[in-house]
């Protein structure tokens, strides 16, 4: 039918997205294929074109009868987009039917990744509706006349840093890059504190550190307590800091707070992950933050590090987007920023950073003067450079670090 309605309307194969492999049979795939080619050369697309085209090929394609006669399969040009959609659900299913035979005959973890690809990828197709122009301009213009109180974004929790990112805000791929000892994970961990607030709900990926290391330092944050007591908090705590930590410790078990320490997670793992809870939570603030991104386990080869690198962050760009969520990914700098003596850091200290900074709607860095000079005037001071911002300013926002229990102020001027 999808053959016949070009034929009878050719100037209709431009609205389908069909590929020649989405075709069951042989001989539609071969003269799909040729009408694709016709398209692109601009050539009417009809029975002695197609022959023309086929050339040896004609019979493969059913033969010169098949083609004078695939015109009658179509009872109505109308009905296209149907066709196309029943075409689309058989291929699906032909997708998950061999990816599951293979499984089943080949039970390894290598064939159950396969399987859970082609149905992670059917439902990213199946749950992607594109928004009408029309939807948008109505979207838009309901806007000049509803006025909207707070932030566009999820809240930072530091109002300068809200004045230049307006918060972080739905499909966006945020990059916190610093050297180490800058307080890079310190800053994320506050941030997905920061989220949990007003019923918003954070999930944190943890590569690095175990979730305990992490819920530790969490707790050190909200309670204002050295991290070094949780060597033994039982001994160290004192009478007066044992009431705040455990003032944090409720606070911190009814947030909304999600943690996962595997160090060898994929980014079908993490995709998985948000998408489970982002169906319970579908309507509630909602921030993701990696630490980081060089430890993400990727199961595709590549010739370079750099198109890797590249790989991860698009993909992590596309669930930003897919779920409508922001992603804050942690990041090194390279060692370059050590030989300079200004070692504030530039957008070409991300490693591999053609394929990072392009892919990210805002990059910040960390930087301490008192971790490269013990006498610096800054003192605890830590500059917060918003060196890239897709939808905004940039700018450096000043916050105080108080390093023995890894909380950030905002008045650091």
């Amino acid at each position: 039918m999808i053959l016949g309605a070009v034929l009878l309307e050719q100037d209709r194969i431009h609205e389908l997205s069909l590929e020649t492999k989405h075709f069951t049979q042989s001989r539609n795939r071969i003269v799909f294929g040729a009408m694709k080619e016709l398209q692109k050369k601009n050539v009417e697309i009809n029975p002695v074109t197609l022959v023309e085209e086929l050339q040896d090929q004609t019979e493969n394609a059913g033969g010169v009868t098949y083609l004078l006669e695939l015109a009658a399969y179509c009872p109505s040009v109308a009905n296209l987009g149907y066709y196309e959609k029943i075409v689309m659900k058989y291929y699906d299913l032909s997708l998950i039917r061999n990816s599951a035979s293979h499984f089943l005959n080949d039970y390894t973890p290598e064939s159950a990744q396969d399987l859970y690809k082609v149905l992670i990828e059917m439902h990213s197709e199946q749950s992607h509706e594109e928004e009408t122009k029309e939807s948008i301009i109505m979207e838009l213009y309901e806007s000049l006349y509803e006025e909207r109180s707070g932030m566009p974004g999820v809240n930072t929790g530091f109002p300068a840093l809200n004045g230049l990112t307006g918060g972080w805000k739905e499909g966006e791929l945020i990059i916190l890059a610093a050297r180490p000892s800058m307080g890079k994970t310190a800053l994320a961990i506050q941030l997905a504190w920061e989220s949990t607030k007003e019923e918003g709900v954070s999930l944190l990926f943890s590569l690095e550190m175990s979730s305990k290391q992490i819920m530790q330092r969490m707790l050190s944050n909200l309670s204002d307590i050295n991290m070094m007591k949780w060597h033994n908090p039982y001994k160290y705590l004192s009478k007066e800091e044992m009431p705040r930590m455990q003032e944090a410790l409720n606070a911190v078990y009814k947030a909304n707070l999600q943690l996962s320490d595997n160090g060898l997670i994929t980014l079908m793992e993490i995709r998985q992950r948000i998408l489970n809870l982002k169906r319970e939570y579908p309507t509630q603030p909602f921030l993701v933050v990696i630490d980081y991104l060089q430890l993400i386990n990727v199961k595709e080869r590549f010739d370079r590090h750099d198109l890797m690198i590249g790989h991860i962050t698009k993909q992590l760009k596309s669930m930003a987007k897919e779920f409508g969520i922001p992603i804050i990914l942690l990041s090194q700098l390279s060692r370059g920023v050590e030989s300079r003596d200004d070692k504030r850091p530039r957008l070409s200290d991300l490693r591999d950073s053609g394929n990072i900074e392009q892919d990210a709607d805002i990059v910040l860095f960390l930087y301490r003067d008192e971790y490269y000079n013990s006498a610096s005037e800054a003192g605890d001071v830590v500059e917060v450079k918003v060196a890239k911002n897709r939808n905004g300013p940039v700018g450096t926002v000043k916050l105080r670090f108080k390093k023995e229990c890894g909380r950030f102020n905002g008045n650091g001027k």
